[in-house]
């Protein structure tokens, strides 16, 4: 096949859950030039919307080198995903390392591809897909190749999976689940029986876990009627609760150190940064309200989502401090 821009195809990506994990969907377009070639939607089962995200790319993937294609363009509006796929991020959710190997697999067959984030606005067509599918529970669009789940790890918990076809079955597809259950574990392992008994003697409550971490950077707050118009700098120093009814099975909430990695890597996007430059406070003021509600929701595309996301609080001065907290929180 000739190494030319008309074998260039573009891939457009997207999944979701309903209820973060619950009823998933995944959709795709793919192009080569301005001609649209396959589309599709699918019903994938109960999942959360990183794993669905993945699962969206790899049929993309799927599907464009089943059409012959040498050279990919790939758009998706999960940043993490993005930046996972194209080496910024690690992949440290056990849940995803086998999909993303997948990826890498499969983008290993190609000449050259490219990998862009964007809006959702921007992505509407496969968004649609995704709705379409998970609407229907079933399939839809015209897909070169059929969906077919991506293998996992030898110790996926196979007889806790639910399939597309029996999953919350009789559910209304446009109720989200605000408080859904813990997701089937990527891994098996019996607790000891000290774990055991340690468990089933716990009071019913729940848990939260705190951490602090902190970036330096500047900025200034558009149409603000004082000083803080201009540019000037802080050390925000930025805490991060999250919560959970229940222990995992060698009986902690989630590990101190993962919750650090994981809030590190995202104001690591921000430090040392004029946020007024850095997305998205390009397009709004970076005050420390939006800081505490991006960084709320780009910490849900990281953290397991076996725990809530309880808070996300802002110190712009030791004696200043705000919260957010999200009304759909899980």
């Amino acid at each position: 096949m000739s190494k030319t821009a008309s074998q260039t195809f573009t891939l457009h990506t997207d999944g979701g859950s309903r209820g973060n994990p619950g009823p998933s969907g995944i959709g795709f377009v793919l192009e080569r030039g301005s001609v649209e070639v396959a589309n599709g939607g699918a019903f994938i089962g109960t999942t959360t919307n990183n794993v669905a995200e993945y699962e969206a790319l790899i049929w993309g993937l799927e599907n464009a080198l089943a059409l012959g294609a040498r050279r990919v363009e790939m758009i998706a509006d999960s940043e993490l995903m993005v930046r996972q796929v194209t080496g910024v991020y690690k992949v440290k959710n056990e849940a995803l390392k086998a999909l993303a190997s997948r990826v890498q697999a499969l983008l290993g067959e190609l000449e050259s591809w490219s990998f862009e984030h964007t809006l959702r606005e921007a992505n509407s067509e496969a968004d649609a897909l995704v709705n379409q599918a998970l609407d229907a529970r079933d399939a839809t669009g015209d897909p070169a190749s059929a969906w077919t789940p991506t293998p996992r790890t030898l110790f996926d918990d196979a007889e806790g999976a639910d399939s597309a076809a029996d999953v919350n079955a009789g559910a209304s597809p446009a109720e989200p689940q605000k408080e859904p259950t813990m997701p089937p574990a990527t891994y098996r392992q019996a607790p000891s029986e000290l774990s055991r008994a340690a468990q089933s003697s716990s009071a019913q409550g729940t848990y939260y876990l705190t951490v602090k971490d902190h970036f330096d950077a500047a900025h200034r707050l558009y149409d603000y009627p004082g000083p803080c118009r201009e540019l000037h700098g802080h050390t925000w120093d930025i805490e991060v609760t999250v919560s959970a009814r229940k222990l995992d099975e060698i009986g902690i909430v989630y590990d101190f150190k993962t919750l650090k990695d994981d809030l590190h890597t995202v104001l690591e996007t921000y430090d040392h940064h004029y946020l007024n430059e850095t997305a998205p406070f390009d397009t709004i003021s970076p005050t420390a309200e939006n800081l505490a509600r991006v960084i709320y929701e780009r910490l849900r595309e990281v953290v397991d989502p076996r725990v809530r996301i309880a808070e996300v609080v802002v110190w712009e001065s030791p004696i200043a401090r705000l919260a957010y907290q999200a009304d759909d929180a899980r």
